[in-house]
């Protein structure tokens, strides 16, 4: 069993985690504010999902380049570079308002926080050891999905229309420096730069990569439009803030124990039903409210469905990835998954723009509905051509977290030494 986290633990990571909840609130504050306020200028639809796969696109670029930037200047500075870089871009946004400006705006917010939290989530599974890793991240995301919640409520207290809402988003991602530059925590070690074999990959575990593809073509889609869907459903300012708040407390709450089922039968078995759960809600977000409902009940119950069971695949495929992993291969697998995901998550925006062009805003979630049934039919077939991971070389589940706007941090890869 691991062990608990100690006091002496908590003084080691207690500036991270503070790094992590700050940067989190600005980026929950952020991952609303920005589509919102798109749409409120008369962005199309069409432009706002394009602003989208600028954003992932800046991600995976982030995902490639920023290690180089670790490599060269180490984990502070290049954390300090990025955040400054983020805070000044969003502080430009509310000032250059136009499609074009706001889409390579967009690209830059995304190569930024990959890196921030290349940064902050390498640095953190250093500091934990591996009797106790697992627990840690799980303390982690839960700081996560909170601060996430407190950016939704952050975004009820301003007008979307002024600039006092990036503000203080900008203020917040320069506030996080503070607990990261006073730690007195020695620096990691600057690791050797991660091979990304995607094609390995999938050898390995078509599960586990196929998975980080339906929750980047779906995650791309949803936290690039879900505000401006809840908006069209006739959710105001408030409504919308709660549609996101209920939709990422479902994806909270379900982790853990659907995490933790999953250590005692075939993963897949547990992916399969939450994606069977997870296409139904998308069509019970994209149908028509039926009488007896008000609106705001129903799309709450959708999103609290949709965040309960969509969420959490992409830490369950992730730690169906681990099982098969080898130890020396795991980082290398985190690393190339995590770029599938960011791949896919671009994509996913733009495919998007074309559903919406031929059925509206409602047709996101027949679009998410889609992919997610399909991917039950791939697990269903993997199930039958390749035998379950034996109960004992299964390793210990860790929750993923949800980042902002839309960037998945997959399970650590060491995780698995844990027993």
């Amino acid at each position: 069993m691991p062990k608990r986290i100690s006091r002496a633990d908590l003084t080691k990571i207690a500036a991270l985690l503070a790094t992590a909840a700050i940067m989190l609130l600005a980026n929950g504050l952020q991952g609303t504010l920005v589509p919102m306020r798109g749409h409120l200028e008369g962005f199309s639809d069409t432009v706002l999902s394009l602003q989208g796969f600028t954003y992932f696109f800046g991600f995976v670029a982030g995902c490639l380049a920023c290690p180089y930037l670790v490599a060269r200047v180490g984990h502070i500075r290049a954390f300090a570079i990025l955040t400054a870089l983020t805070a000044a871009i969003i502080l430009i946004l509310p000032i250059a308002i136009g499609p074009v400006i706001w889409g390579l705006l967009r690209l830059g917010v995304g190569f930024c926080a990959a890196g921030m939290f290349a940064v902050l989530e390498g640095w953190l599974n250093q500091q934990a050891p591996n009797a106790k890793r697992g627990r840690i991240f799980t303390l982690y995301a839960a700081i996560n999905n909170l601060a996430l919640l407190g950016g939704q409520y952050l975004f009820t207290l301003g007008d979307t229309g002024g600039p006092a809402l990036f503000s203080l988003c900008a203020i917040l991602t320069v506030l996080c420096l503070i607990p990261i530059g006073l730690t007195r925590q020695v620096e990691p070690q600057r690791v050797e730069l991660p091979k990304l074999r995607v094609a390995h990959l999938y050898r390995v575990s078509p599960v586990g990569v196929i998975g980080a593809v339906i929750v980047g073509l779906t995650g791309g889609a949803f936290w690039t439009l879900a505000p401006v869907f809840a908006n069209s459903r006739g959710l105001t300012g408030d409504g919308v803030a709660l549609f996101m708040s209920v939709t990422i407390l479902g994806g909270a709450i379900a982790q853990w124990p659907l995490g933790r089922i999953s250590d005692f039968t075939d993963r897949r078995i547990v992916i399969g039903c939450a994606s069977v759960v997870a296409s139904i809600a998308g069509l019970m977000l994209a149908v028509p409210i039926p009488s007896g409902f008000t609106s705001s009940s129903w799309l709450l119950a959708g999103g609290f469905f949709y965040g309960l069971s969509a969420f959490p695949i992409g830490a369950l495929t992730n730690a169906h990835l681990n099982d098969h992993a080898a130890q020396e291969e795991m980082t290398e697998f985190a690393s190339s998954n995590l770029f599938v995901y960011g791949t896919a998550a671009m994509i996913g925006p733009v495919i998007a723009a074309g559903v919406i062009k031929l059925g509206g805003l409602n047709a996101i979630f027949f679009y998410t509905a889609t992919i997610h049934a399909s991917f039950v039919a791939f697990v269903l077939y993997r199930m039958i051509v390749r035998a379950a991971v034996p109960s004992e070389d299964r390793g210990a589940f860790s929750v993923a977290t949800t980042q902002g706007a839309g960037a998945v941090h997959f399970a650590p890869a060491e995780v698995k030494s844990e027993a």
